[in-house]
């Protein structure tokens, strides 16, 4: 297995003074005012060197955000690791320099508003991503389609996706199975309880990503084998009592078969105590194809 990948796409910012809306407009900037009955803000946004950059003037914070690898020379579906996305990084600091004609902060100066921790696998996705049925991140629901399966919030916000890079690239790539887990400015993520920072220090590190992606496949039940269709019945008996386990179990069939979307007939009701079940049995992935080995996650060359 290659070392994980650290990260994706990454968003950083800083606080900038003396940079004027003005100025920004003469250089190619499209400036714009928003407008509440409160207050009014002016906004400035223009993308370069492969990096989106964001000037809001209120609060003289300078975003910028961008795919890493892209930055490197590299195509979307290679993995970068701690030295190259840390180098990236750098570039997206010096592209917002000279775009906005500005001195600024070195890098670790930079906060993280957006970091997408990913690792990818040789494996073939149509038997993972079908696998991942009953499967959710906390505080999501899981919406399948066509070759991949994202984990989104109930107010729309993606914090995961399992997918396959070739169909989305359009063509072979050597790691076809990619799954990544997409941390926002507002969301807390915690380590071994602690919540993590927001330094681009901390989280250019490839120790942090390794747990957060760790994490990821455990909540997801990737780290495991996955069991098969019969598998899951017993587990799902042994767990609820013969009855139970058997009206569970049919209700799972009737999942998979429907590719990962309730019958319309299904009562939310229904679906809420069926999930409870299954992850009460520990069923959250089902290979419709037999046992499926578990997806390894290597560690960090610092162990």
């Amino acid at each position: 297995l290659e070392a994980p990948s650290l990260i994706d796409t990454l968003g950083i910012g800083v606080h900038v003074s003396g940079l004027d809306a003005g100025q920004l407009l003469n250089r190619g900037w499209a400036v714009h005012t928003k407008r509440t009955l409160a207050t009014e803000d002016v906004w400035a946004s223009i993308a370069a060197g492969g990096v989106r950059l964001c000037y809001g003037a209120g609060f003289a914070w300078l975003a910028a955000e961008a795919s890493l690898a892209p930055l490197q020379g590299k195509s979307n579906a290679e993995l970068l690791d701690a030295a190259e996305c840390r180098e990236a990084a750098g570039l997206m600091r010096d592209v917002a320099a000279a775009a906005a004609a500005v001195e600024l902060p070195d890098l670790d100066s930079w906060t993280v508003s957006r970091f997408d921790p990913v690792h990818a696998w040789p494996c073939d996705p149509a038997l993972y991503v079908g696998a991942l049925i009953a499967a959710r991140l906390p505080r999501t629901v899981p919406v399948h389609y066509g070759q991949s399966v994202r984990w989104v919030t109930r107010s729309g916000r993606v914090r995961g996706r399992c997918y396959d890079k070739a169909a989305e690239q359009g063509e072979p790539v050597d790691l076809p199975l990619r799954l990544e887990r997409q941390i926002r400015r507002r969301e807390v993520v915690r380590i071994d309880g602690q919540v993590i920072g927001r330094s681009t220090a901390e989280v250019l590190s490839d120790r942090l990503c390794y747990e957060v992606l760790r994490g990821t496949v455990s909540e997801l039940g990737l780290d495991k084998p996955i069991p098969s269709v019969l598998q899951t019945r017993g587990r799902l008996v042994d767990a609820l009592g013969v009855r139970a386990g058997r009206n569970s179990w049919a209700m799972l069939r009737d999942l998979l078969d429907n590719g990962g979307v309730w019958p319309s007939d299904v009562r939310a009701w229904t679906r809420r105590r069926c999930e409870r079940q299954w992850r009460r049995a520990g069923v959250l992935v089902v290979s419709p194809v037999g046992e499926l080995p578990a997806l390894e996650l290597p560690e960090p060359s610092g162990g």
